[in-house]
């Protein structure tokens, strides 16, 4: 049987980022929430929530997991920097 833990902090945010080269931004709507306890007790669900950037497709959600919320947002800078973006 799994442990189910609670959580302890829930935020919705919106990640923005822009483009390297030409500038677009775009946006993310995030809800970041923090569980009390397991492997990975920091969760970022991120739901694109912009005008698709031009020749660029940007996956709609996207999830990423993490030990604390520091290496959750270098998981984010890393996934936007796969498709040319950097976060602001």
């Amino acid at each position: 049987m799994m442990a189910k833990y609670k959580t302890v902090y829930q935020s919705r945010e919106i990640i923005s980022a822009r483009e390297s080269g030409p500038g677009e931004w775009t946006e993310y709507d995030a809800v970041i929430t923090i569980k009390d306890g397991g492997k990975n007790p920091v969760t970022i669900d991120m739901t694109f929530d912009s005008i698709p950037p031009f020749a660029i497709e940007l996956p709609k959600t996207h999830t990423i997991r993490a030990e604390n919320l520091t290496q959750a947002f270098v998981k984010v800078v890393k996934f936007l920097k796969r498709y040319g973006f950097e976060f602001k």
